[in-house]
């Protein structure tokens, strides 16, 4: 016979979040990257005020939560979430929803980050077996809204900016937008530091004369950050990876640390364990990849 301990762990991993309140259950749904239609968004609306008290919660990860949901109407929720083509989002130690920002449509975002969050939850969510959780976070540029660096792995976009000389005035905007002070203004022309430089792509963005112009794209990887009672800033491995390479970066991970990891040990705690070095030689292997 189930326990009722080992009962309310299931009902979690299937997106039936446990109150405080005695028989009385938050219902956990996935939406991806945070983009739901306005069609659901009213059908929600209506399951809120059909099973619990009228309005709902939204999780960090993006995820929506109808809370006061009682036991006894659990499976006719999740019945109606599934026929307006949402799902439930469970816990336990898997890949959880893909936090993104809206970096697709603002005006800082250097990455599709709702078309890439969408192409990697299609083949990784929600994949199970790892030690612990496994968490991933997009942000589509430096200014880092959704913190990919406190996530298992995450992903940062960026683009290598270069100057076109015979359109450069000397004009010094891109050296006063530059937070990280990588560009100076010397015989009137604009000189870049790569060291300083973050890639960020705000002297392409506010050159009146076009003349810095973007050289390539790609993201920043970070891997082993965590949020919690111990929290990490993740490792940053790599820059400027094609974001084509992504899937095989998340794919090494995983195998590294489903292979590595131990029981409840978050990526973090293996990758101190085995060694980062050990880590990035096999995550990053691929000359391409570095």
């Amino acid at each position: 016979m189930i326990s009722s301990d080992d009962l309310v762990k299931t009902l979690k991993d299937g997106g039936f979040i446990k109150q405080k309140q005695k028989d009385y259950y938050s219902i956990r749904i996935r939406v991806v990257a945070g983009n739901i239609t306005a069609e659901q968004m009213r059908k929600v609306s209506e399951l809120a005020e059909k099973y619990g008290r009228g309005y709902v919660t939204f999780t960090v990860r993006l995820g929506i939560e109808i809370p006061w949901v009682h036991y006894s109407k659990l499976q006719e929720v999740k019945e109606e979430v599934e026929r307006i083509g949402l799902a439930m989002a469970g816990c336990g130690p898997r890949v959880r929803p893909i936090v993104a920002c809206k970096g697709t449509v603002c005006p800082y975002g250097l990455i599709d980050t709702q078309g890439l969050a969408k192409k990697l939850d299609d083949e990784f969510f929600p994949t199970p077996g790892f030690p612990h959780k496994f968490k991933m976070g997009i942000s589509g540029c430096p200014n880092n809204c959704t913190k990919p660096q406190f996530n298992d792995i995450g992903f940062q976009g960026q683009v290598e900016p270069e100057l076109n000389e015979d359109l450069c005035t000397g004009c010094g905007l891109c050296a006063d937008v530059c937070d990280v002070k990588a560009i100076t203004i010397k015989d009137n022309l604009a000189r870049r530091d790569d060291d300083k430089c973050i890639y960020c792509g705000s002297c392409i963005r506010v050159c009146p004369m076009d003349a810095w112009k973007r050289k390539r794209s790609g993201v920043a990887v970070f891997v082993g950050g965590k949020f919690g009672k111990k929290y990490n800033f993740g490792y940053h491995i790599a820059d400027l990876v094609d974001v084509e390479k992504i899937p095989k970066i998340i794919e090494r991970t995983m195998n590294f640390y489903k292979s590595n990891g131990i029981n409840k040990e978050r990526l973090y705690d293996t990758i101190n364990r085995i060694g980062l070095e050990n880590f990035k030689k096999e995550i990053l292997e691929d000359e391409n990849i570095k």
